[in-house]
């Protein structure tokens, strides 16, 4: 998967939970945290340690990362009864069930079955992911999924609209009539 399925899925799933659970979300934490393990690899694995890794999967494809990104939302909530880190955590966790990284286990498991990565040998990355885009069924289904679902959020909240543009991107949440209760650890 790569940029809209991440962002679009993602954004859906944890939406419809919120909703259900009259819940408010961040949604520019559960947008960062959706592509997150994608922002850290991919310049470390196939860019500035290529050499090293050949992999755009590494260190934020693996479950120690998400034991990392949980400790950090605990404490940080426990301390400041804040959330931000907990609705992070829950993108990246999102990402890594959509790259569906039990199916590497040698990079989810990391380092329980050895400290190295898996190489790749790709030449030009990013003709590599046109290639796969325009190939691949698995690719391409999610991605346009996701890229309807991101156009279907920004016309049914007016995202085109300066003002709840501006709102969403001041605040996080969408412009709705749907009172819900922010999420804290304190009752309201």
């Amino acid at each position: 998967m790569l940029f809209f399925g991440h962002i679009g899925l993602t954004l859906l799933v944890v939406f419809l939970i919120a909703l259900a659970l009259k819940i408010g979300v961040d949604y520019r934490l559960v947008i960062v945290g959706s592509l997150l393990p994608d922002l850290i690899d991919k310049p470390l694995g196939e860019y500035i340690f290529s050499s090293i890794f050949h992999n755009g999967r590494i260190f934020a494809h693996t479950l120690l990362f998400i034991a990392v990104l949980v400790i950090i939302a605990l404490l940080v909530a426990k301390k400041y009864r804040y959330w931000g880190f907990g609705i992070l955590t829950v993108g990246a966790v999102f990402h890594q069930v959509e790259d569906q990284m039990w199916n590497a286990a040698s990079t989810w498991f990391w380092p329980l079955f050895g400290w190295g990565f898996p190489q790749h040998e790709i030449d030009n990355y990013i003709m590599y992911l046109l290639s796969n885009l325009l190939s691949r069924l698995d690719i391409f289904a999610p991605e346009l999924a996701g890229a309807v679902i991101v156009v279907a959020f920004i016309a049914r909240f007016r995202l085109y609209r300066p003002e709840n543009a501006r709102a969403f991107i001041l605040t996080g949440r969408f412009a709705d009539r749907t009172k819900v209760k922010p999420l804290s650890l304190v009752k309201q």
